[in-house]
């Protein structure tokens, strides 16, 4: 192949090594460089070097792809480049559809306006031919796509479910919104789109609104992000559902007598299908859609995977499937391995690492020497985000403070807008006046964590979005899909969690968000003292594979089996496994499609026939809470039945009764020890929390009281200080009150009301407050990570 051939070539490695370590020097204005700028630039001849690149950007190979797009974009920013050459660049931007870059390049007057002048007519039929071949009509008005996009749009129209895989920055997003708005101008339609998190909620929901507009078609839409019953359904027009597929599944159950017809169905960030309990739970609700819909269509997408066909796997029907797996490359993106010089601590090393080779292009001096891991990256932080937007990775929250505090102690002072201004008042109120993050956003620095408030996160990802917030420190969040991308990231020994170091998959997931198409020519992913983490980083960008979490079930099913034979003990309880008995027992009452014959499945449904001789619920109550154990529901109800002459007294109160914290005290324990594993040392504290959450106290009034509460013990007063407090109570908030407690609650109220029907109880039921409306969709600026 002619590409590779060139791409071997002595001459051009030894050009394209100079300009590497050129364009990547360039990147960080605070390098001491190790070769001098114009000796890098006296060993380029540009005329051959963009001939080779007019070469390699015809290319399927991704590497041959990146060098070809870092030669263009570096030759456009070089002052000493001709026009000529730059028209030359520009013609390889053409050819890689990488439009944005060259509407970047004019904008910043790097290219002028009239570059293709100077294009050959050979080159300008070509040209043009492109432009034809990748752009779309929708509404009357022309979308110029990349090579992917337009990949994936020729798929759309010719298949009923398509699964696409690409990079980030590669532009899934905007492909499946322009997809979207066709489709609804076809006439009326109901679609879902499934998203893993809340914050990613909000953030397609604006996509999409701004997409509508343009588009002027929003006033025949109705977009929903809370799941309605069917009378709240307008279906005389097309309706767009923004879910998590906890969301879904309440949608799915608040319509089962009354099907509202699906026609589309868009599942983002579709790996997640590998993400245990949650990742079963999506799996049931994308067959039940499937099962239950004809005719619709199901489009997938997730990031740079291997395998994204095995998603169509889902899509049983025989229908039309195809699958477009992309090498596309948007922006250039620089590992860079940063260490410190031997016995200099103020001195730290940068090289540029590829597939093939290392490059040390230079090093900085640091305003002071570091005396921990987090003032390392405080102080490498504050010369990089000189030349733009800094992401830093932090392997928790109590972390990103730690760093965003040292970081602030590390700035100067400096004057900061009426946006900042307005946010630090939103904090202080919302909650704490003394919360760190109200602090370090005078110096134009925040963090970012997943049980923050939705109305603050969403604030800072706009800010830092537009640049007027510098540098933002976030947790494993990011790995989620949150559009975050910036100039660089720094990362250091990343985990998520505690004990858990990030996977080769999970690391270019995450570097990913380094470099912003269209705003920025490349991305720099700087990682500290790669040497010392637990997993290096490799430079070769391997594609993630998914395994979907009841495949996993299957695959080490001993444990799982015996679980389930056990009469899935709570003290053992699993929620991966929780879903799977869920999972499986749904498919087993249903019967709708036979197991397949192994060992593994032979023995389930046998111990399942068993099983389902004790269970005696309807099978619409093990519907409607498949994430618990039915052996567990089963025997909720049949505590009820030993309790049936004072049942009146298991019925929850109103969290404003005036025994309310002995009520919930007793109810919490009570789910704890039937339907989940709640600690019981935890049940006064948590109904406390309940009760202040379900009337509505601020989340700030919440802080406050639990703060005062353990000052006033002696035991706790010098551990729970005041930013453990604040990360405390926002986790029970979202991990226990909206997402364990919402669950559980749920299931022990549907047990309860069937109990009540059935003995003749009905006078009793109208007393049962709605507690999941309360824990779940109330104070809905508050951020669950999930549901």
């Amino acid at each position: 192949m002619l590409a590779e051939k060139l791409y071997q070539l002595n001459s051009f490695q030894r050009q394209y090594e100079a300009l590497l370590i050129l364009s990547v020097g360039d990147s960080i204005s605070a390098i001491e460089r190790s070769q001098k700028r114009d000796e890098l630039l006296s060993l380029i001849d540009w005329n051959n070097i963009l001939g080779i690149a007019s070469v390699l950007c015809q290319s399927q190979n991704s590497i041959h792809l990146d060098a070809a797009l870092r030669i263009a974009q570096t030759c456009l920013v070089i002052p000493s480049c001709t026009s000529i050459q730059k028209s030359a660049a520009a013609y390889v931007l053409e050819s890689l559809t990488n439009r944005l870059a060259i509407e970047m390049s004019i904008k910043r007057n790097f290219l002028a306006i009239d570059y293709a002048n100077a294009f050959s007519i050979q080159q300008k039929i070509e040209t043009s031919r492109n432009i034809f071949q990748s752009s779309v009509f929708v509404n009357d008005q022309l979308y110029a796509l990349n090579k992917f996009q337009s990949e994936v749009y020729n798929k759309y129209k010719t298949n009923d479910a398509i699964s696409i895989s690409a990079p980030t920055s590669a532009g899934k997003s905007f492909i499946l919104c322009t997809i979207l708005t066709e489709a609804l101008l076809q006439g009326r339609i109901n679609v879902i789109y499934i998203v893993p998190t809340r914050a990613l909620i909000s953030q397609v929901e604006s996509d999409l609104n701004n997409h509508f507009h343009k588009n002027n078609i929003k006033n025949n839409i109705k977009l929903s992000t809370v799941p309605p019953i069917h009378e709240e359904v307008d279906l005389q027009k097309s309706n767009i559902f923004v879910f998590t597929q906890e969301r879904l599944h309440w949608f799915l159950v608040n319509n089962s007598e009354t099907h509202i017809p699906i026609d589309l169905l868009i599942i983002d960030e579709a790996h997640k299908i590998e993400d245990g309990n949650r990742g079963i739970l999506l799996q049931q609700k994308l067959e039940e859609l499937i099962s239950e819909n004809e005719h619709i269509k199901v489009y997938f997408s997730s990031p740079f995977t291997s395998n994204p066909e095995i998603l169509l796997e889902n899509v049983h029907r025989d229908v039309r499937k195809a699958k477009v797996n992309t090498q596309f490359v948007a922006v250039n993106q620089n590992l860079i391995y940063v260490s410190q010089v031997p016995l200099n601590s103020l001195k730290w090393s940068f090289s540029l690492v590829t597939t093939s080779s290392s490059y040390n292009f230079g090093c900085i001096t640091l305003k002071d020497r570091p005396n921990g891991e987090y003032k390392k990256i405080a102080l490498i932080a504050q010369k990089i985000a000189a030349d733009g937007s800094c992401l830093i990775y932090s392997n928790g929250a109590a972390e990103a403070e730690k760093i965003a505090d040292l970081l602030y102690n590390t700035l100067n002072t400096e004057t900061y807008g009426e946006q900042i201004q307005e946010l630090i008042d939103l904090v202080r109120q919302t909650i704490h006046p003394k919360y760190t993050l109200a602090t370090v956003l005078e110096k134009r620095i925040a963090f970012h964590y997943g049980n923050m408030p939705l109305l603050i996160r969403s604030e800072i990802e706009r800010l830092f979005s537009e640049g007027v917030i510098r540098y933002l420190i976030c947790t494993s969040t990011l790995l989620e899909g949150v559009n975050l991308p910036a100039k660089s990231i720094i990362i250091r020994n990343p985990r998520r969690g505690k004990k858990n170091p990030l996977n080769a998959n999970d690391f270019w997931n995450l570097a990913g968000r380094a470099g912003r198409w269209g705003k920025e020519f490349c991305g720099n992913i700087i990682c500290i003292e790669p040497d010392k983490w637990d997993i290096k980083p490799n430079p070769n960008k391997s594609k993630q594979i998914i395994v979907r979490a009841i495949d996993v079930i299957e695959q080490n099913g001993a444990d799982f089996l015996e679980y389930l034979n056990n009469d899935t003990p709570r003290e053992k309880m699993n929620l991966s496994w929780e879903s799977a008995v869920g999972y499986y027992y749904i498919k087993y009452i249903i019967n709708k499609e036979p197991y397949s014959d192994n060992d593994f499945n032979n023995r389930l449904i046998g111990i399942l026939t068993e099983k389902a001789k004790r269970i005696t619920l309807p099978d619409y109550i093990i519907r409607r809470n498949p994430g618990i154990s039915p052996i567990a529901q089963q025997q909720l109800y049949d505590y009820f039945a030993q309790k049936a002459e004072c049942i009146e007294e298991y019925i929850p109160v109103y969290p404003h009764d005036s025994n309310a914290l002995n009520e919930y005290e007793k109810l919490v324990g009570r789910i704890g020890e039937t339907l989940n594993n709640y600690p019981q040392q935890l049940n006064t504290s948590r109904a406390i929390l309940l009760i202040n959450w379900m009337t509505g106290k601020p989340l700030s009034y919440i802080i406050r009281k639990s703060f005062e509460s353990y000052q006033r013990n002696p035991k706790y007063k010098n551990t729970k200080n005041l930013p453990v407090v604040i990360r405390e109570v926002m986790d029970n908030i979202e991990t226990f009150v909206r997402f364990s407690f919402a669950k559980d609650s749920s299931c022990y109220v549907d047990i309860l009301r069937y109990f009540l029907e059935l003995h003749n109880k009905q006078d009793l039921i109208a007393n049962i407050p709605q507690l999941n409306l309360w824990l779940v969709f109330t104070t809905d600026c508050y951020s669950i990570s999930c549901m």
